[in-house]
Formats: C-alpha cells, sequence, structure tokens
C-alpha cells in the first residue's frame, strides 16, 4: 500500500530502486512514503481544489484558457470605497436650449392661417331650416363658403323637430316669419330623422299616414313658394340602424316627388354615405378623395368630414343660384349696391398649330374611297397598291411634312390643310 501511493506522489520512483536509492544519498534527501492519514488528507483537499474550479468554470473554454474577465463601465456616480458617496458628475451641463432641434416630417413648421374675410353688409343669406342633420348641414356650408364674403349661412334649424308632432314645432306656419326675418336668397330644408312615429293615431308609413304627411309637406313648400324664395330639399343619407334606413329611404321619395311639383330643387345625397355595394358605412370618401370617418359611432351624428361632404352635395345648386356672390374676389362697394364680381383679365386667344389629320377614308391603303366592306377601285395589273408595296416589297409610302415619320431632311414646307378634311 505504502509503495503505491509513493509511486502516486514522487515521479521518482519510476527508476529502478538502487538508483533511486543512490540519488536520495547523494542528494541527501531520502523520502521517506506517507503515512495512511496524510495522504487522505491530501486526497480530500486536491478534491475540494477540484470541485472548486469546476464550479468557477461556466464553459469549457473557461476551463481551458481560464476565467474571462469581466469588463465594467467605469462609472462617476458611486465610488465603491467603502461608504459609496455619491459624487456630482464633471462639467456636465447640457445646454439644451441652444441646441437647434431637428425638423420632424410629423411636425411641419406653423405657417399662419389666412384670415377669414368678413362677410359683406349685402351678402345674400342661405336659410337653412329642418331637424338636427339640417344642423350638420349649416355647419358643412358655413365651411364651404367660408372664403365667400358675398354669402352668409344662417342656421334655423330645431334638433327635435319634424313635420310630425307639429306641437313642438311647426315649419309650415313658422317658416314665413323666419323668411321675412332673415330675408334670405334660397331656403334649404332637411327633415325626417325624428318623423319615425305615429302620426294623428295613424302607424307610420300606412296610406293614412302617408297622406296625411303629404300634406303636411306640400303645406311647407307653398309657404316657401308665397315668398319667392327657391328652395333646395336635401334629402336623408343612410343610417346605421336597417329600420331607419328603409324608413328615411321612403320619406326621400315623398320629398322628392313634392319638390319636383313645387319646381324647387331635390339633392340625392344617399350614394355619398352608402359603400360600393349600397349599405350603410362609417368610413368613405371625403371631398378630396381621401379615405375619412364620416359619420359617429352611433351610425347617426356626421363627423366634420362628414359634414363637409354633406355640403359638397348642395353646394353646385347653391352656387348656381347665388351666382357671382359666390366668388372670392368680389368688389365691396357700397352698402346696397348688388355683389358683383371682379372683372377677370382678358388672356389673348393661343395659336394652335393644326396638321391635316389622317384620313379615314381609305384604310386599306388602295385608293378606295368606301370603308372595311366595301368595293375597293380597280388597280390594273401592273400598278401595286400602297399596302402591297410596303408588305412585299418593303418600300414605305410617301410621308407628309410635319408627321412623325417624316425623316426628310432639309425639312419640307408644311402643306396647308385640304378644305373638308376632318378636325
Amino acid at each position: 500500500m505504502n509503495a503505491l501511493r509513493s509511486d502516486m506522489f514522487c515521479p521518482e520512483v519510476q527508476s529502478p530502486p538502487s538508483v533511486l536509492l543512490d540519488r536520495r544519498r547523494v542528494s541527501g534527501q531520502i523520502h521517506r512514503p506517507l503515512s495512511p492519514l496524510l495522504l487522505s488528507l491530501a486526497l480530500g483537499l486536491a478534491g475540494s481544489i477540484v470541485f472548486v474550479e469546476t464550479a468557477s468554470a461556466r464553459t469549457i473554454l473557461d476551463m481551458l484558457f481560464g476565467p474571462r474577465q469581466v469588463y465594467r463601465e467605469p462609472t462617476d456616480r458611486l465610488i465603491d470605497d467603502g461608504r459609496r458617496r455619491y459624487r456630482a458628475p464633471k462639467n456636465r451641463t447640457m445646454k439644451r436650449a441652444s441646441r437647434p432641434r431637428p425638423t420632424s416630417p410629423d411636425r411641419a413648421p406653423s405657417v399662419a392661417q389666412p384670415a377669414i374675410p368678413e362677410k359683406l353688409p349685402d351678402a345674400k343669406t342661405v336659410l337653412v331650416v329642418g331637424d338636427f342633420m339640417a344642423g350638420n348641414l349649416a355647419e358643412g356650408l358655413d365651411a364651404a363658403f367660408v372664403d365667400s364674403p358675398g354669402v352668409r349661412v344662417v342656421d334655423k334649424a330645431d334638433g327635435s323637430s319634424g313635420f310630425v308632432r307639429a306641437d313642438h314645432h311647426d315649419w309650415p306656419a313658422s317658416i314665413g316669419g323666419l323668411i321675412e326675418a332673415e330675408k334670405p336668397a334660397v331656403v334649404v330644408i332637411m327633415v325626417g330623422a325624428n318623423d319615425r312615429q305615429q302620426m294623428a293615431g295613424q302607424t307610420l308609413l300606412t296610406d293614412e299616414w302617408t297622406k296625411e304627411y303629404q300634406v303636411r309637406i306640400g303645406a311647407f313648400l307653398e309657404a316657401v313658394k308665397k315668398t319667392g324664395n327657391p328652395v333646395v330639399w336635401v334629402g336623408q343619407p343612410a343610417f346605421k340602424s336597417k329600420s331607419i334606413t328603409d324608413d328615411v329611404l321612403a320619406f326621400n321619395e315623398l320629398y322628392r316627388n313634392a319638390t319636383e311639383k313645387a319646381d324647387g330643387t331635390f339633392v340625392d345625397v344617399w350614394d355619398g354615405f352608402v359603400d360600393q355595394n349600397g349599405n350603410f358605412t362609417l368610413s368613405g370618401f371625403d371631398i378630396s378623395g381621401q379615405t375619412a370617418r364620416l359619420r359617429n359611432n352611433d351610425g347617426i351624428g356626421l363627423t366634420m368630414a362628414g359634414k363637409r361632404k354633406l355640403a359638397f352635395y348642395v353646394e353646385k345648386p347653391l352656387r348656381q343660384m347665388l351666382g357671382s356672390a359666390t366668388s372670392p374676389e368680389i368688389a365691396a362697394i357700397k352698402p346696397g349696391a348688388p355683389v358683383q364680381a371682379l372683372p377677370g383679365t382678358p388672356q389673348p386667344p393661343v395659336k394652335v398649330d393644326r396638321l391635316a389629320p389622317i384620313s379615314l377614308n381609305d384604310p386599306e391603303l388602295d385608293g378606295g374611297t368606301d370603308l372595311l366592306g366595301g368595293a375597293p377601285r380597280p388597280v390594273s395589273v401592273t400598278e401595286k397598291s400602297a399596302r402591297d408595296k410596303l408588305v412585299i416589297d418593303g418600300v414605305a409610302p410617301d410621308s407628309q411634312p410635319g408627321r412623325v415619320n417624316d425623316f426628310s431632311w432639309p425639312r419640307k414646307p408644311e402643306e396647308p390643310p385640304t378644305t373638308g378634311a376632318v378636325r
């Protein structure tokens, strides 16, 4: 046992015993075999060292090349000297106010908005009446004519009104007084969203209900016609509720028929607030062709883009009725004088150089005067048509001056067009 342990710790025991004894005697050192107790302690200590080294090594590379050195950034805020004191940074005061901020594409520089022109004292008035949809229309018309000093939009809509509840607001009886007070140039009405209810004990859209409703529509139009003012009736758009949509669709037909009989103008806005399948939609194209939100989440009210689109349909007939008053460039003359548009600067006529067009009387290039199916002019055997010369002989017909296939040089003078040429 002692000899085996001596071989493990003393490499010299690999030599013959006699030679080993002589070396020890010469050097004056004689190795004695270790005792079992010391050998056990040595093995335990070696095992603990190997265990510590194994535990500290994280990867095989650490075992082969030693533990990695972890780099830690120096900090000037905390100094670990056993007391962890705070040290203020060294001269790091940043002058943020003096540094120019980069311009972001989302943050465009503020541009001064043009001033809204004041309305002229003799501006023509557009009187808007009806229910809450008429109030939305008035906002859109106000935005449409904001740059027209000669047009003023007056909103006299009652959000809860209609033709059914005459006890709340009787439009046929009150419209005459409003016209006398405001003296409008045109009356615009949009009503019907609140009329889906019983009237005079009759159920909605029955024959008796429809007859009574038509009577009230006619009374309103007759009251406006007596004043001599033109009337523009705006139809209702689609709504989110299917039942409301079906009812107002029937109302619009009643409004259209009554308005046309009274020589008024009916404006249909239905297609502007439905999708390509004719169904209600919250979003759609605005007046600039961009997709925008047109209706509120309740499917009834209109957003600002929807109000402006609603007014877009009414804007065209109003501009025809109001004439030059809708122009942004009008002359502010004496109060009471008619509104006139500024005369435009006459432009000289533009000279256009015209060339003789290609005749369609000879599509086959054979001298015939008939179109396809007609009999061509007879050609002699020795004479070839222009088509045969091009296809068989490869000879192109002579080009006319000014055409794209005229490559002659110097340029030939252009021939005047023949009389009766197609233009």
